[in-house]
């Protein structure tokens, strides 16, 4: 381990999140200021950042000269693994379980959402060309966050507690990061980061829960995307900005 290894899981667990909930609120401000926002840019500006710590954190690895299994890429088709597979095919039921109760509940289903996503409504896309930009940011997401959190965090925090204390903390970590979201969110988002924890623990890679991620989060985006094409009536809403109300 190194000074850098330091510094970066500083940048990932404190730096980047505090960033990400001033940009956010700032992006609040503007949206009830009435500016239009476009929501492909911010999509693509978290990408670049992202990509960004993810390349920074090979050649950090690299650098080192550490194992590549060690940070999540290596693959073990064993019983663990079997088991983090049934798992990971549950949540996905779970998933399409829960957009057809959404989507077959009527108004009532749609309002509940609406009221769920609150202001991060404004992330959520409207249209099919935004539906696609978001796509590949939970893609983005489910591949970075994975490395990040699980990978790297995980395999720093196990070099001075047991693993299963450094997946409880990784989780905590992953849910605070993401407060930006809405303190009310913490809770449920902790516990997706302990499911992603728990596929990474089981079956010794990230493989599993980069896809498990990018799902829950492509999931999520179709589901904006059906409620507010529902509500308008047709599949090409506005690309006005909603303001955080109605979103």
């Amino acid at each position: 381990m190194t000074a850098f290894d330091h510094l970066f899981i500083f940048v990932i667990a404190i730096v980047y999140p505090i960033v990400s909930l001033f940009s956010y609120r700032r992006l609040l401000a503007r949206v009830a200021e009435g500016e239009k926002v476009e929501r492909t840019d911010l999509y693509n500006s978290t990408m670049i950042s992202h990509w960004c710590l993810f390349a920074v954190a090979l050649v950090l690895w690299a650098y080192s000269g550490r194992a590549w299994s060690d940070l999540g890429f290596g693959l073990s088709l064993d019983v663990s693994f079997a088991v983090a597979v049934l798992l990971a095919l549950a949540g996905v039921v779970a998933l399409y379980g829960q957009r057809r109760h959404f989507m077959h509940a009527g108004q009532a289903g749609r309002d509940k959402f609406r009221a769920q996503v609150g202001d991060l409504g404004i992330f959520l896309p409207r249209n099919g060309n935004e539906l696609g930009r978001f796509y590949g940011l939970s893609l983005t997401a489910g591949i970075v966050e994975e490395v990040l959190w699980r990978g790297f965090m995980i395999w720093y925090l196990s070099l001075f507690m047991p693993i299963w204390a450094a997946a409880v903390i990784s989780s905590i970590g992953f849910g605070v990061a993401h407060a930006y979201q809405g303190i009310r969110n913490v809770p449920q988002i902790t516990l997706v980061g302990a499911v992603f924890a728990l596929l990474f623990v089981l079956s010794g890679s990230v493989w599993l829960p980069m896809i498990m991620h990018a799902a829950v989060d492509m999931v999520q985006g179709r589901l904006a995307y059906d409620v507010v094409s529902n509500s308008d009536g047709n599949h090409t809403p506005s690309n006005d900005t909603p303001a955080a109300a109605s979103a």
